[in-house]
């Protein structure tokens, strides 16, 4: 990390006016709007502030009805009980200190950009301003919702473990020393990452197979790849244990089978069958409460929360097995909302436009677009030019990326920053195809940012050198 320092003591102003730059453009969001009549709280707020109330007054991380809670992983809430402990319970307070830490991520972004291109300070300076200005991480930053934290711990375990990567086919020259401590630091970040969103588990097999494309001694790797999961189980382990003393089953939540039955069978049904929502809501959810029935008479006791998840789980696949074509189209919708929908959509949603932006599956694809983006119903000027901006560079990061990608065929050093970026972006893409929101592409903007940006960047150079 020597040379990340030098940058770092080089940069140092710039990095103290991006710091405070961040955090007043979220402060002075969060003060005038999210703050105002409970904007800040979502419909996932709910469960986080129940169970963090429970942690705060010392009965562990259960639900109002005081049994074990297993439906989300735990790292927010704990985050929520531990401010509440340390001043008062007060959720504002608390997103005042999130928003603090939030403010952060430009600051990593640039760091991450210089370890992808060690010499481009200019990619790096662009892409962290951006970020400080983007809608996505200045909303986030202010709401209840664990996208701020994951995305920041997240970029910290990118740092570490892409820090002094290569390929083992790259011709760039490694270090011969070999230190495992930026591997043990990443799996600790990946870790508490994976207890803000419980997708730490994909991540870290993801992570070891490409520790195994390593230009290292195949013992090196291993030994890498072993300092990582220790280092990973270190933090969600407890959990894990937690879970299995409490059910027999070694497992990190219980959301997924709620989640692919409401975003995956009842889509479908509404479609098959011409029902509207409340329709095929009650069909699904009557099917599978007629499983775990059938299943608790066999057993001859009531199914804990997991195994009704495993239920739902099967039932949703079921559907996925029986209609694939319904299920690829409804996937690659989702990939377009994950990857093309604007995050002003959670403004309007709190100015009650929220149905405007969901699917309409009697639309073709093409006209569900149209509807998104060219038919806002909105009478507000400011948020109009808000959307229409954010519409803008969504497009003009979208474009520069793949120019970049483009332009990776042609350079091998550009090639090798691709192959390391697109495991983790394609990644965080494929798990939303049941579910398609904008905020979770959050994680990999930086990505995106620092590709983009490069190929811009560079294509402005070569403008100016032609024009003299």
């Amino acid at each position: 990390m020597h040379d990340i320092f030098l940058v770092v003591r080089k940069e140092k102003r710039f990095l103290l006016f991006l710091l405070i730059v961040s955090f007043l453009i979220r402060a002075i969001f969060f003060g005038l709007f999210l703050s105002h009549d409970k904007n800040y709280f979502t419909l996932d707020s709910n469960t986080y502030h129940r169970v963090a109330i429970k942690i705060f007054e010392g009965k562990g991380i259960i639900d109002v009805d005081d049994k074990p809670h297993f439906y989300r992983v735990p790292g927010y809430s704990i985050f929520f009980a531990t401010i509440y402990k340390l001043f008062e319970i007060n959720e504002v307070l608390a997103l005042w200190i999130q928003i603090f830490f939030t403010s952060f991520l430009p600051f990593l972004i640039f760091f991450l950009s210089i370890i992808l291109f060690s010499t481009k300070i200019l990619v790096a300076k662009a892409s962290s301003i951006f970020s400080s200005f983007h809608i996505g991480y200045v909303l986030f930053s202010g709401l209840m919702m664990t996208e701020g934290f994951f995305s920041l711990f997240f970029i910290i375990f990118l740092i570490f473990f892409l820090y002094d990567f290569n390929f083992f086919f790259s011709k760039s020259i490694q270090s011969k020393s070999i230190s495992y401590k930026n591997m043990f630091l990443g799996g600790l970040f990946l870790g508490i990452a994976s207890m803000f969103r419980p997708v730490g588990h994909c991540l870290i097999i993801l992570s070891i197979i490409l520790l195994l494309f390593e230009k290292k001694h195949f013992m090196v790797k291993i030994k890498k790849s072993f300092v990582l999961f220790v280092s990973w189980s270190l933090i969600v382990f407890w959990w894990i244990l937690r879970n299995y003393f409490l059910t027999g089953y070694i497992f990190f939540h219980t959301l997924p089978g709620i989640h692919f039955l409401k975003h995956i069978s009842i889509p479908i049904d509404m479609q098959i069958n011409k029902h509207n929502f409340h329709e095929s809501h009650a069909k699904i959810w009557n099917e599978w409460n007629d499983l775990i029935k059938k299943k608790e008479k066999i057993e001859k006791r009531n199914l804990i929360d997991i195994e009704k998840c495993i239920i739902g789980e099967r039932l949703a696949f079921s559907y996925m097995l029986k209609y694939p074509i319904l299920t690829i189209k409804r996937a690659f919708c989702n990939f377009f909302k994950t990857n093309f929908f604007i995050y002003s959509y959670k403004i309007l949603e709190i100015n009650g436009y929220k149905k405007h932006w969901e699917i309409d599956d009697k639309k073709s694809f093409f006209n569900n677009i149209l509807d998104r983006y060219l038919n806002i119903p909105i009478k507000n000027n400011l948020l109009r030019i808000i959307i229409w901006l954010e519409i803008f560079f969504i497009n003009f990061i979208f474009i520069g990326f793949i120019f970049f990608i483009i332009k990776s065929f042609f350079d091998i050093n550009l090639l090798y920053v691709t192959l390391k970026i697109l495991p983790f972006i394609g990644f965080m893409i494929f798990i939303t195809f049941a579910c398609g929101f904008a905020r979770l592409r959050l994680p990999i903007e930086p990505f995106l940012f620092i590709s983009s940006f490069y190929f811009w960047i560079n294509l402005f150079k070569r403008s100016k050198k032609v024009e003299q």
